[in-house]
């Protein structure tokens, strides 16, 4: 199927205006993440409710997912990334407002709604200008926007929090909402998207090409929320770290992958693949199967780094892997199912893990999570194979 490939030019407006909105909403989405266990509990919310607003979160991004990336291969990109960016500006200003851990909750289940709208349908964008054969380098810097947001906006709502207010935070993410909105309303031009078969959702499931994304996605919720959430119980229980110290960690993990994504998006279109996604998910299960063995601090940032640039080496791969499958059952919808499969993974691994803990102590949910990935690891070696001899 003949697809409209932008100029080189327009190609550079569309790729820059979604990075900075991007950025600039994950910036406001980081800014809060840290800070609202502390708001909710404020407001008297029980351990369990804090955890249901994170869920709601997730749970609303899995439901809505499969919707918005249909309707983007449907009804076009453009409009649907402005509605999500008009949400999330209400949403953010709305936070000043609730009184309550019911509406915290209700809020973030439409932040999350919001997010569907955003997100995937920006990476489907993305896929749907990257030349044949560079794949990995368009989505793969693209997708660093996500995790530079993410690791700048936890430290930047710290920084505010303390100096000014807690409504001063939501309204600091409000204003990078609308900053976000106003960048895509003025410079995002509209391109008409790459015609495709449709396909019911089963079959966009079924699709061979998109197993391994989806296999992908599954482990990097479990090694990636294990690490997050159980990081901080077991570098101060083990490690005998301090709660500064454990924040260090978490933001060279996290700050290492975009630092060397932009790097191994390149590699990502002269390597096998699955060789890549392979080799960094060996890293990132390596790095949980150690880090319970350790104490100090040199170990656990060497632990961090380490699953830092292991994300850095598999995610361009595999957003590439969904950019060419999406050629042929929509970007929209092969993004948006990766990405449902990441929210699901994200409502489902830290109960398991909080289960695992529970019953056998902190590091056997590392040595799960590290085992997981080295399994997965082998798998995404037998799926390159399958793909040469069409198994």
């Amino acid at each position: 199927m003949t697809a409209y490939l932008p100029s080189p030019g327009t190609r550079r407006r569309i790729f820059l205006s979604l990075y900075s909105a991007v950025f600039a909403t994950m910036v406001g989405v980081g800014i809060v993440i840290p800070l609202l266990p502390r708001y909710a509990a404020t407001l008297g919310a029980t351990g369990v409710w804090i955890g249901a607003i994170f869920s709601a979160f997730a749970l609303s991004r899995a439901l809505f997912l499969p919707v918005f990336g249909r309707l983007s291969d449907d009804h076009g990109r453009r409009r649907l990334i402005i509605s999500g960016l008009c949400l999330y500006s209400l949403i953010s200003f709305l936070y000043t407002l609730a009184g309550s851990v019911y509406e915290i909750t209700a809020l973030r289940f439409i932040h999350g709604i919001a997010s569907a709208m955003v997100l995937p349908v920006a990476i489907a964008y993305i896929s749907e200008i990257a030349p044949v054969g560079e794949e990995g380098r368009f989505v793969g810097s693209f997708a660093s926007s996500i995790s530079l947001g993410m690791s700048l906006g936890p430290f930047i709502g710290g920084v505010i929090s303390d100096y000014l207010t807690m409504d001063a935070v939501f309204h600091a993410m409000t204003l990078l909402s609308l900053t976000a909105l106003m960048t895509v309303f003025f410079y995002l031009p509209d391109i008409p998207s790459r015609p495709v078969k449709k396909s019911p959702i089963r079959a966009i499931i079924a699709y061979k090409p998109l197993r391994g994304p989806i296999l992908y996605q599954l482990m990097y919720a479990l090694a990636n929320g294990t690490f997050m959430v159980f990081l901080p119980v077991a570098a101060i229980t083990i490690g005998k770290l301090s709660a500064s110290e454990t924040g260090l960690i978490i933001l060279v993990s996290v700050l290492s992958t975009p630092v060397f994504q932009h790097f191994f998006s390149r590699i990502a279109d002269q390597f096998d693949r699955y060789y890549l996604i392979a080799g960094g998910t060996a890293m990132i299960g390596t790095s949980l199967l150690v880090l319970p063995e350790f104490a100090g601090l040199l170990p656990y940032l060497s632990a961090a780094l380490l699953m830092g640039i292991g994300r850095a080496i598999s995610l361009p791969a595999m957003y590439a892997v969904v950019a060419v499958a999406g050629r042929e059952v929509g970007h929209g919808s092969a993004s948006a199912l990766v990405n449902t499969t990441l929210s699901i993974g994200l409502i489902i691994s830290p109960l398991f893990s909080g289960m695992v803990m529970d019953l056998s102590g902190t590091p056997t949910v590392f040595y799960i999570a590290g085992i997981a990935s080295i399994c997965c690891t082998l798998l995404f070696f037998r799926m390159e194979r399958c793909e040469e001899t069409v198994c």
